[in-house]
């Protein structure tokens, strides 16, 4: 991992969007975070913030820089700096395999606890963003924020219709594209936390103001930047998985 320099990483911590949310955090048992954002690999995922926020303008030069590096505990950011950049409204995400705060099936993890390497798949996501009007498509990050190296990211994928509000098990569309995650592969890396570890798994869908914001195989970071500058609104489901 490249080193950080002392100047740099001050910018890192000084991100412009929260994603904290109170609610979710009763729920999951979800560590609450202050101002400060977790390091991830020089990447940080689009912040949220607390349900019912409603959408207020974002400058260009506020949007880029929403994301420059790393992601946060409970949330994918650290605090505002500032009331331009606080984000979009939240939206309800559930799924029919497990309940937010739940335990995620064995099945959508690595063959180390799944048995075999043909399960492992995204699990099926279902999402209501229908009063959200500039939405125009959206896109799914899934990461872990209790990584022993900082959150990791298994997966990020763009270019979903808008009106498309679920995603099937293992379902992929014609229109998606995919970016590399923090193991650098794109596409979806199933969630395989150490033996006699229990991470979270968070399940964050964007709505955002355009149709398809990057290509297949973007880098990690540049897809969380785009993402963060289109981003008019989120939702959320997060599932625990690994041993007791």
């Amino acid at each position: 991992m490249n080193s950080i320099s002392p100047k740099r990483r001050s910018l890192m911590d000084q991100s412009p969007l929260t994603d904290h949310n109170p609610h979710a955090d009763r729920r999951t048992g979800a560590r609450p975070v202050g101002g400060r954002a977790a390091r991830v690999r020089g990447t940080r995922v689009p912040g949220t913030r607390t349900p019912g926020t409603r959408v207020r303008g974002i400058g260009a030069a506020a949007s880029a820089a929403v994301l420059v590096t790393g992601l946060s505990g409970c949330g994918l950011i650290g605090q505002p700096q500032n009331k331009s950049a606080e984000l979009a409204e939240w939206f309800t995400v559930t799924s029919p395999v497990f309940r937010d705060g739940g335990d995620l099936p064995a099945r959508y993890a690595c063959a180390t606890y799944s048995g075999s390497a043909a399960l492992g798949k995204t699990p099926p996501l279902r999402w209501s963003a229908g009063g959200i009007r500039t939405a125009q498509s959206y896109a799914i990050v899934v990461d872990d924020p209790d990584a022993a190296g900082g959150t990791y990211v298994h997966w990020v994928v763009a270019g979903i219709d808008q009106a498309q509000h679920e995603l099937v098990e293992g379902g992929r569309l014609g229109t998606m594209v995919e970016a590399r995650n923090t193991a650098k592969k794109v596409g979806y890396t199933p969630p395989c936390p150490p033996k006699g570890e229990r991470h979270r798994y968070r399940f964050t869908v964007y709505a955002l103001d355009t149709r398809v914001p990057f290509t297949t195989g973007i880098s990690l970071r540049d897809a969380l930047g785009d993402i963060a500058k289109h981003t008019v609104g989120r939702g959320r489901i997060t599932g625990n998985f690994g041993d007791k």
